[in-house]
């Protein structure tokens, strides 16, 4: 009967902590940002995947009549041209361009949320300069493209971007466009925190960053 009891015994502890050693697993295998290699790995999104060339190319002096017969017009194009809104919402499109570079100030803030945390936030000003320069940089690309050009006499009247800060926490999150000279003043405030802790040293390929 004993040794019935402590094979028992044994048995439960063994599964109590195969469970407990199951349960401390993340349910969806996320990354967890606390290392610095982690954190600099998710900094290779912190910059646009989509090309602005397409929109703006169209719209400017650089596209010219090529005359009638032998040309493919698309909309993607000529839109732009005729200065009409784009429908388009694939690569090359102004939506893809401004839904990318949110998605890459979504990445430097969840950099910049991982090393406000850290217990060593010392050790990633590597990467603390990187994503306030990339929160910057995309943020400036948005401004000029999708709000009026920078005037020192209507910047603070005319309607700028959101210039986002925080991590993503909901879906589709509403946030406050604020003018074109406070989109600005954020850009400038970020360069001149972030570019004296860019360590061109802390890349592994420094080419593509900043």
């Amino acid at each position: 009967m004993k040794k019935t009891n402590y094979y028992i015994l044994a048995v439960t502890l063994l599964l109590s902590a195969g469970c407990k050693k199951y349960l401390e697993q993340v349910p969806d295998q996320r990354t967890q940002l606390n290392t610095v290699e982690k954190v600099a790995e998710l900094l290779t999104t912190a910059y646009p995947q989509a090309d602005y060339a397409t929109f703006t190319e169209a719209a400017s002096d650089n596209a010219a009549d090529k005359g009638t017969g032998g040309t493919l017009s698309e909309e993607i194009n000529t839109n732009p041209f005729f200065f009409r809104d784009v429908l388009e919402r694939a690569q090359g499109s102004p939506s893809f361009y401004w839904n990318s570079c949110y998605s890459a100030i979504a990445a430097a803030n969840q950099a910049l949320d991982a090393i406000s945390k850290a217990d060593n936030p010392a050790d990633y000003n590597a990467q603390k300069g990187e994503a306030l320069v990339a929160r910057a940089y995309n943020h400036f690309m948005l401004v000029t493209l999708f709000s009026k050009v920078y005037d020192a006499t209507t910047a603070s009247q005319d309607p700028g971007i959101p210039y986002v800060t925080t991590p993503e926490k909901v879906v589709n999150g509403k946030y406050e466009r604020k003018t074109v000279a406070y989109v600005y003043e954020q850009i400038e405030k970020d360069l001149l925190e972030g570019m004296p802790l860019i360590d061109n040293t802390s890349y592994k390929v420094p080419k593509y960053h900043f």
